[in-house]
């Protein structure tokens, strides 16, 4: 009796469970299925970055300074603005140099005329020598002063040629392409010739280029590299390494190492095409070399 009871109770429980499990399934989700990309083995360069802490400075630095003195009439450029070699940054007044150079020029005429004179009495001179109505020594003294006055033609030229050189002096205009910074002085102000204060600093900006340094261990790979002419690539990072600014390439590497760093300095060149490197700025310099060795290399990314 009791074991029919047992018997009846478990084929309960199978029933039971024989119709809940389609259910049971139905409510269990699947894992998710993970995506894989892939790519054929190949052979490539692995790059190999050397980092350096660097300081970024312009080719050509001027300040750009009176060569005469003066008092400024105008100041004609924008704090800021780009100028191109030539351009009229400032002008002094040229009146006193004007009449400097009108005056040499006026000298310059007056002895003309007297060499031109002093000729005409050497030819009547020598006309009359052999009639003795002209002595020699007034022949070789007429002639001393016709070489004279003619000399003096050529100081005259000289102080002309100076006049408009100094005259040309009150354009102050810039000696390279770049960008002015703040304006030092302002129109209305004497300025001096041996004044070194300035009216301007203008930078180029275009190109740049960045001093950094590296360990002296990797010196060799940089100077192999370079050895089989082949162009290294440089990149500038802010320091923080979150923004890249410009690339560029690594143009030369210093010939000492410094004793005290054991660190060997070296110079890349950018481009610069948005202006973003300024003279002064730190940045962190990447050089990127690819290892002569080649490596088979499988790709994969997990999703």
């Amino acid at each position: 009796m009791l074991g029919g009871i047992a018997l009846l109770i478990l084929l309960v429980i199978a029933w039971r469970w024989l119709v809940h499990k389609p259910a049971d399934a139905a409510q269990r989700k699947e894992p998710p299925a993970i995506a894989v990309d892939t790519a054929t083995a190949k052979h490539a360069d692995v790059p190999i970055y050397m980092q350096g802490l660097g300081t970024v400075q312009a080719f050509y630095t001027v300040t750009v300074t009176a060569r005469v003195d003066g008092q400024i009439e105008k100041v004609d450029f924008t704090e800021g603005q780009t100028v191109r070699k030539g351009d009229l940054l400032a002008q002094i007044d040229p009146r006193p140099n004007q009449a400097a150079y009108e005056q040499a020029v006026a000298a310059k005429e007056k002895d003309a005329a007297m060499l031109e004179n002093a000729k005409r009495d050497l030819e009547r001179y020598v006309l009359l020598q052999p009639q003795d109505l002209a002595s020699k020594q007034t022949v070789d003294t007429q002639r001393a002063l016709v070489d004279q006055l003619a000399a003096q033609l050529k100081v005259d030229q000289a102080v002309i040629d100076n006049a408009r050189t100094q005259l040309e002096y009150t354009r102050i205009t810039s000696p390279i392409t770049g960008r002015t910074g703040i304006r030092l002085v302002d129109p209305g102000n004497i300025v001096h010739g041996a004044n070194s204060t300035g009216i301007v600093v203008v930078t180029q900006l275009q190109p740049m280029s960045v001093l950094f340094t590296i360990p002296e261990d990797n010196i060799a790979k940089v100077m192999a590299r370079m050895g089989t002419g082949a162009t290294l690539p440089a990149e500038a990072w802010d320091r923080s390494q979150t923004t890249k600014i410009t690339d560029g390439t690594l143009a030369s590497v210093d010939s000492v190492v410094d004793p005290t760093t054991g660190s060997v300095t070296l110079r890349a060149v950018f481009s610069n095409p948005q202006k973003t490197l300024l003279p002064g700025m730190y940045v962190r310099e990447t050089v990127t070399q690819a290892t002569a060795d080649y490596i088979r290399i499988a790709t994969q990314r997990l999703c």
